[in-house]
């Protein structure tokens, strides 16, 4: 058995219900040791993730000495998002609605609470208009 090329991946949870999958691929020379490779794969993919890439970020690969090398470019326009509270995601349901039927989806929800009634109000008068 010939072996001339490893590859090793791996996907990582990276909150909100997303994952990342990270992975690279090894060209061997003749005589490399296949196990030794696929170990400098697993140290390059964990070793990418450990560096605590933010989650807006575009990726591409370059090729350097036969090892595929993952290059990342932070979007700097636009920050990493911040996790919101319960209440912050209830509003920006509310807020996000476009139509009086999908707002009215949210009735119940509201119902028992003033804060967001009070938004859910307003944003039916706006949309009414």
């Amino acid at each position: 058995m010939k072996i001339d090329r490893i590859s090793y991946q791996k996907t990582f949870n990276i909150g909100s219900y997303q994952s990342e999958r990270i992975g690279v691929e090894i060209e061997l020379n003749s005589g490399e040791d296949a196990k030794e490779a696929l170990s400098t794969a697993k140290a390059l993919v964990h070793e990418f993730y450990m560096e605590g890439i933010p989650q807006q970020v575009e990726t591409h690969s370059v090729v350097a000495d036969n090892i595929i090398v993952p290059i990342v470019d932070i979007k700097a326009d636009e920050p990493p998002p911040t996790k919101l509270t319960k209440e912050e995601q209830q509003k920006k349901y509310l807020t996000d609605c476009t139509t009086i039927e999908e707002l009215n989806t949210f009735k119940l929800l509201v119902k028992n609470n003033p804060h967001l009634q009070e938004i859910f109000d307003n944003h039916y008068k706006t949309l009414k208009t």
